[in-house]
């Protein structure tokens, strides 16, 4: 009886290259030209700085998920009854920070907002996606950002927007 052995062909599920992608990607640097309420669906989002973080929580559906889990409809997450003891809650983020400590060792943060702020957005990806792994990362919808942001501003207005993961 012969034996068959599978081929295996490296890159076979990789999505092809796209020869009219310069095109998508004009398409989507729109929204940092348009007005803001022509992309924000839940009327509280802001014209963010950079394309990829001009996004509304309605759009998302991860999110939108998580809104509709509560009973009544709600227009936007920052309205969602979780968003302040999951995310914005200093005695949750303090544990998040403990959490965080076992397992990647200590925050370099020294400044308190500013590490608010980092274990503020893990958790709401945490709360939304669930563990993403290693180098994967989502981008936050602006509204919710902007209400992180607002409860733990920086003094001199200077913060980190989303970062592509290191390759």
């Amino acid at each position: 009886m012969a034996r068959r052995t599978a081929v295996v062909q490296a890159f076979q599920f990789d999505p092809e290259s796209d020869p009219d992608g310069e095109e998508v990607e004009e398409v989507e640097n729109q929204r940092l030209q348009q007005d803001v309420s022509e992309w924000c669906h839940c009327g509280k989002c802001a014209t963010m700085p950079t394309e990829v973080e001009n996004i509304c929580c309605l759009e998302i559906p991860q999110v939108t998920t998580r809104l509709r889990e509560v009973e009544e409809q709600l227009p936007c997450m920052v309205d969602h009854p979780g968003l302040e003891p999951v995310c914005l809650n200093v005695y949750s983020l303090q544990n998040a920070s403990q959490i965080y400590r076992a397992d990647y060792g200590p925050l370099q943060f020294r400044e308190i907002h500013r590490r608010y702020r980092y274990l503020s957005c893990r958790s709401f990806v945490s709360w939304c996606w669930g563990f993403l792994g290693r180098r994967i990362r989502v981008v936050i919808p602006a509204c919710v950002v902007l209400r992180i942001r607002s409860e733990f501003p920086d003094e001199e207005g200077h913060y980190v927007g989303f970062k592509r993961p290191p390759v």
